[in-house]
């Protein structure tokens, strides 16, 4: 849990460099259900959507209102990513010292476009440990 607030203000400075359009639109998509929950409960002063997540009783609760649109995804690589978007590119990198070793660097991408439905990519994300 070291981190976790300042993971969530991380990925708030990126949502809030985003458009009033896109932020209408924007979904964020953990890679971890313990990311997920650091932004759920740490981003909702900043407004912030509430976290998906394909990580274990995460991905049990769906896409939600998630259209693909404008993405916020916390963790994973670039190559990851880009094959399910039309555009994706790293904004940010949450950098904690205390934190798990696979959270100590950790990529913020920006994804837009979904090249597929919503309802056919989030089988996809699921992952269970």
């Amino acid at each position: 849990m070291f981190g976790w607030k300042e993971m969530a203000d991380t990925v708030a400075a990126v949502y809030q460099r985003l458009s009033p359009e896109e932020k209408s639109r924007c979904g964020i998509f953990a890679e971890n259900y313990g990311e997920a929950a650091a932004i759920d409960f740490f981003g909702r002063k900043y407004g912030l959507p509430p976290a998906i997540s394909g990580h274990n009783s995460y991905w049990m609760w769906g896409p939600g209102k998630t259209t693909g649109e404008v993405m916020i995804i916390v963790g994973g690589e670039l190559e990851d990513h880009q094959p399910f978007y039309e555009e994706c590119r790293q904004e940010a990198i949450i950098q904690n010292e205390y934190a798990r070793s696979f959270e100590t660097d950790l990529p913020v991408f920006v994804c837009r476009n979904l090249k597929l439905p919503v309802a056919e990519a989030w089988p996809q994300t699921k992952g269970f440990i």
